[in-house]
């Protein structure tokens, strides 16, 4: 059992549509997975909603991702999908992950993506929100260091 670095988790799954020929989890499902996890995690700390992104004009675009398969997955497994921000930029942000089998613990992935904050109006980036660092910390229950 590998030691979880992330506290927030974002549970999934395996369906059945997202097996593939071998009778494994496909590649493609866990680039889904972050997405949501990504989306729960931004929600969680409050600076993606519907009501914010029309408030504030902004919102959060993917800039770069990257996933390392470590293990397989199967239908209806359970997975925890893992993930934190291990860096903070002036309009950017990366998010780390980690995807484990919930019953053994079993590493599945690891993955990371880059956000960018993003002004809808102006169509370019703008700087993330000056409170960020304490929603981070409040999220994660405890401060943050990146």
């Amino acid at each position: 059992m590998t030691q979880r670095i992330f506290q927030f988790n974002s549970p999934v799954k395996v369906r059945f549509a997202e097996t593939d020929a071998n009778g494994h989890m496909s590649h493609v499902s866990i680039v889904i997975y972050m997405e949501q996890a990504r989306t729960d995690y931004l929600a969680a700390l409050g600076i993606f909603d519907q009501e914010r992104i029309q408030r504030t004009k902004t919102t959060f675009v993917l800039a770069k991702q990257s996933v390392e398969y470590r293990n397989q997955a199967y239908f209806n497994e359970d997975l925890d999908v893992t993930c934190g921000v291990t860096r903070i930029g002036s309009s950017s942000l990366d998010i780390d992950y980690e995807i484990y089998n919930r019953a053994n613990g079993r590493l599945i992935a690891t993955a990371s993506s880059t956000i960018v904050h993003f002004d809808i109006k102006a169509q370019k980036s703008a700087p993330l929100p000056a409170d960020l660092l304490e929603l981070i910390a409040k999220v994660e229950g405890s401060s943050t260091t990146c």
